[in-house]
């Protein structure tokens, strides 16, 4: 058996809700064990201190995101002082202000045509941030050097937390009492079954998002490290573009379910 697996499997026996993948184990190289003081600070040495790969990364993912964004806005700034019709043109480059404006009209058209104008508006920031955060943090599964920290529970099922406040907080602020009520059902007999498995279904979608994140992102991580074991020729590249492809895939789905969870609960439609 692979030894990432077994060092993997160990990791989850002896402290479960650590990291999916093995600090310690050469095929998990880090950048950040190259910089002084970190690993000690951190602890991102010895097996049961695999989480704390977690805060050092996606630190390091929100510092990019941050000054893309402050690129991006300086780009638009920009735009604006033309005044006039020259400030709704695009620049003549794909430069990062083009690239933020197509992210930007991606993710508004998504949650406007599922949740309308104004839910689509009220809850555009948090969808924006999670999937532009997610897609970079999986997209470090295929770089060189470097640990996804969305193939860990813990890192997910705080994004997941996150949306089930939101969702739940959404569908009270929307319909009161109401909101409860929808659960239970038009049928009084079978209200109080009905009612229990609604709210355990509303428990366990976060739940679900973050295993399914970090179980998809383990284990295209774990395929790609194994056939870079096997050869080192052709077949390697052609996981890596996989690998890519389920980084962005993965990402759409965790925003499309939050999306979706969100119109559940804002809904007021007797069903």
């Amino acid at each position: 058996m692979n030894r990432a697996l077994l060092t993997s499997l160990a990791a989850l026996a002896i402290a479960p809700g650590t990291a999916l993948a093995a600090a310690d184990d050469p095929s998990h190289f880090s950048w950040f064990k190259l910089v002084p003081g970190v690993a000690e600070t951190f602890g991102l040495e010895g097996l049961a201190a695999q989480e704390a790969y977690i805060f050092p990364t996606a630190m390091a993912v929100c510092g990019v995101l941050i000054v893309l964004a402050i690129i991006a806005r300086l780009g638009l700034e920009s735009a604006r002082k033309q005044g006039g019709t020259l400030q709704y043109v695009p620049a003549s480059n794909l430069g990062i202000r083009n690239l933020a404006e197509l992210y930007v009209g991606f993710v508004w058209n998504m949650a406007r045509g599922l949740l309308g104008d104004k839910d689509g508006r009220t809850h555009f920031a948090l969808l924006g941030t999670l999937l532009i955060y997610i897609w970079f943090s999986n997209l470090l599964a295929v770089t060189p050097g470097c640990l996804p920290p969305s193939d860990n529970v813990s890192n997910n099922f705080a994004m997941a937390i996150v949306v089930f406040v939101v969702f739940n907080a959404a569908g009270i602020w929307r319909n009161g009492l109401g909101y409860f009520k929808h659960m239970a059902g038009p049928i009084l007999v079978l209200a109080p079954l009905i009612f229990t498995l609604e709210m355990i279904a509303v428990f366990v979608r976060p739940v679900s998002l973050s295993l399914r994140l970090a179980g998809n992102m383990y284990g295209d991580h774990m395929v790609f490290g194994i056939m870079s074991d096997l050869t080192s020729w052709v077949v390697p590249s052609i996981f890596l573009g996989l690998g890519i492809f389920v980084s962005s895939v993965q990402a759409f789905v965790f925003t499309l379910l939050s999306i979706i969870y969100i119109s559940l609960a804002v809904a007021h439609d007797e069903h």
